[in-house]
């Protein structure tokens, strides 16, 4: 499948050690760099930075399964009692064109459950990752898909040549 312009919610998903995890309604990545200060009192009033210290984390929510195959919130919990370090990957399904994901080690550092009487149960997953993270997309996807702009005079091809 070729996304041509916005990219739509569900055709990103969330993987565990190569599992997708199941029932998934919304995943969110975030990312933040610590600012120190690096002011110096004797080149004037304003403040002065320099990034520092990076973290990234990926929140998950799903609805309660009672079966499943692969990653849910049961592999989840018994991933998190054990310490077990996973392989996340957060990006587009095998078959959207240009694909971006975002990939890297984390921990499962918080998870709930939520039991309402009038509606589906449902979870949240919240990961820390662990180092740099790795990106990885297609940047020129959409350009060798396309046709070339129109020219201003056509191009001839001559096969007698």
């Amino acid at each position: 499948m070729v996304v041509a312009d916005r990219v739509k919610g569900m055709l990103l998903n969330v993987s565990i050690n190569g599992a997708p995890l199941q029932c998934e309604t919304s995943a969110d990545f975030s990312y933040s760099i610590e600012m120190l200060p690096a002011t110096n009192p004797d080149q004037g009033r304003w403040r002065n930075f320099i990034p520092g210290v990076q973290t990234w984390s990926v929140t998950v929510n799903g609805n309660l399964l009672l079966r499943s195959l692969g990653a849910d919130f049961k592999t989840l919990v018994q991933s998190a009692k054990s310490g077990e370090k996973l392989w996340l990957r957060f990006g587009t399904m095998a078959d959207v064109t240009p694909k971006y994901a975002i990939e890297g080690y984390v921990y499962p550092t918080s998870l709930g459950l939520s039991a309402p009487v009038t509606d589906l149960a449902s979870w949240s997953v919240t990961f820390q990752g662990l180092g740099e993270f790795q990106t990885d997309w297609d940047e020129f996807g959409m350009i060798l898909d396309n046709n070339p702009a129109p020219a201003a005079w056509p191009l001839i091809y001559d096969a007698n040549e």
